[in-house]
């Protein structure tokens, strides 16, 4: 028994001294030893604030006919040429814009997970918290999970100021991309305009 003992210390010593020699063999590579100062440039000036920016104005120039009417005052019309060329290109813009069905917008992710019950709960929770913000929250089932989802944003800017609004009371809601069906965009504007 002493035998197998000390067979495997002298085995564990030689494998330590092995060990101990190759670590002393690896080679370092010399650091070099010049300074280089970090990028630094003031952008500051080039940055203009969010309620100040106005955006620059630009002039239509439409060349016109000029007539004289019975109350010897000048009317400006454009060439009815113009106005045909107008149309067709409006009519144009209009077809090619009635093919799409959604935009990419964002929206505002309150739970996602697998139980239907915290999910409800979580729904629950939202429609009576969230409806001071005016926004409603919705249920998707996307197999396996379950999602609860509020808003629907255009821009990441809008949809990022709702979610700090809310983040008190959900505080593991979060921003995702989302298609955002322009049905649901047109009955929202219509709302505010309504409200005006």
């Amino acid at each position: 028994m002493n035998k197998i003992i000390y067979y495997r210390f002298s085995l564990l010593s030689i494998l330590l001294l092995y060990i101990v020699s190759l670590s002393g063999c690896v080679t370092t590579k010399p650091v070099a030893s010049t300074t280089v100062a970090p990028y630094n440039e003031d952008l500051g000036a080039f940055r203009t604030a969010l309620a100040t920016y106005q955006a620059p104005k630009k002039e239509v120039v439409i060349e016109s006919t000029q007539t004289i009417n019975q109350d010897n005052q000048i009317d400006t019309k454009p060439p009815v040429s113009d106005l045909i060329a107008v149309d067709a290109l409006l009519s144009r813009l209009a077809q090619k814009n009635a093919k799409f069905k959604s935009l990419p917008g964002y929206r505002i992710q309150l739970y996602t997970g697998s139980d239907s019950d915290k999910a409800r709960a979580v729904k629950n929770k939202a429609s009576y918290k969230l409806s001071r913000h005016g926004l409603r929250a919705e249920s998707v089932y996307e197999q396996p999970l379950f999602k609860i989802k509020a808003g629907y944003f255009i821009s990441q800017l809008e949809a990022q100021r709702q979610l700090v609004a809310i983040k008190s009371a959900f505080p593991e809601a979060i921003l995702v991309p989302d298609k955002i069906n322009l049905s649901v965009l047109r009955a929202r504007y219509q709302d505010r305009k309504d409200e005006e």
